[in-house]
């Protein structure tokens, strides 16, 4: 690894410990998986969707010694309705830069509900709000050990909100989410980090080493381009939004054929990063893929982050009326009540 490499990284692992820092992994696959940014779409579907989802970023970092330091991401989520209105959700994540690591659990309930009046629309003219509420668990350390010599190479002085030594602490934080969606919209908010205490990672007591709380918008559609709906194009843009930091925002839209293959293009405003993604779902089964690159800065010096996700849908509610739709959301977005059970025992059609 060449110097100059090092001066980029440098700043930016000290940025990530710092009060300023970047608190949680940033997905691009996000579009494939909206719960790990909106706790409240937990239960909108009428199934459990399991992802485990791997991120390798600015792969090919390396320190002095040739070690990868690139940043590495591994994550697992789940989610599930337990009835008409409730539904409850989770993840856990480790994220791995080099000296700096976090692993992060967290567990969320939502309540949903129909906005349009009983009777008054036809089924795929609902309106749904979902509400939710989650506590995380976050251990964060910080491995000065494993820095040694950076400063003395590049003539810096130590850092004081920075630990001399290897340092763990363990704190909890809340998130309250809301999710709009119909048949062709969704819409939601999300704010993270709430009322977490300062990090005791620090060796000067007049520093404080806060987690500051972080606040994302998600807005998307769908647009059929085809009469019967087989192909269509997804538009959809996600902000993030600190108290300290500018507001990131991913731009992506996708192609969506027969609501199994995706594909679609992805820009990030603050890393100035572009890139692809690819899905593929059959039967029970999910496999996503992206590559993203920074156009300007590290782009140099990367060879790029690679995310790759997989998945299986799990169906327990087959039983319980379970509707599924034939059409674009028939995956996503739970429009009718997949416990509701007809007096006769039939089962429900899609335009009943």
């Amino acid at each position: 690894m060449t110097k100059i490499n090092l001066k980029i990284l440098l700043p930016l692992l000290f940025m990530i410990v710092s009060v300023k820092a970047q608190q949680f992994p940033v997905y691009t696959q996000h579009v494939f998986n909206d719960y790990i940014i909106n706790a409240a779409v937990a239960g909108t579907v009428d199934q459990i969707p399991i992802r485990m989802t791997y991120r390798n970023q600015w792969s090919g970092f390396s320190d002095m010694q040739g070690n990868n330091i690139a940043p590495k991401t591994f994550a697992l989520s789940a989610h599930t309705p337990i009835n008409d209105q409730i539904g409850v959700g989770g993840f856990i994540y480790n994220d791995v830069t080099g000296p700096i690591s976090q692993t992060s659990a967290q567990l969320s309930y939502s309540w949903r509900t129909c906005l349009s009046p009983e009777g008054s629309c036809s089924w795929d003219k609902k309106k749904f709000l979902s509400l939710a509420y989650g506590t995380r668990l976050l251990q964060f350390s910080y491995d000065d050990t494993e820095t040694v010599g950076w400063n003395e190479y590049f003539g810096l002085a130590d850092d004081p909100i920075l630990p001399n030594v290897i340092e763990t602490d363990i704190l909890t934080s809340h998130v309250v989410a809301a999710y709009y969606y119909t048949e062709y919209f969704y819409a939601g908010f999300a704010g993270q980090n709430l009322f977490a205490r300062p990090l005791k990672i620090q060796s000067d007591l007049s520093y404080e080493n806060r987690l500051t709380a972080e606040y994302n918008i998600l807005v998307g559609g769908y647009f059929p381009v085809t009469q019967d709906k087989q192909l269509g194009v997804e538009p959809s843009f996600v902000t993030r939004t600190t108290t300290w930091s500018k507001t990131q925002i991913d731009l992506s839209l996708r192609f969506v054929y027969q609501n199994s293959i995706s594909a679609g293009f992805l820009y990030r405003t603050a890393e100035s990063a572009y890139g692809f993604l690819f899905g593929f779902e059959t039967g029970d089964l999910f496999f996503g893929y992206s590559y993203d690159t920074a156009v300007q800065g590290i782009s140099n010096y990367s060879n790029g982050t690679h995310e790759l996700a997989i998945g299986i849908n799990l169906n327990l509610f087959k039983k319980a009326d379970n509707v599924r739709m034939q059409s674009r959301f028939k995956s996503r977005r739970m429009l009718l009540n997949p416990f509701y059970q007809k007096k006769s025992g039939g089962r429900r059609g899609l335009g009943s």
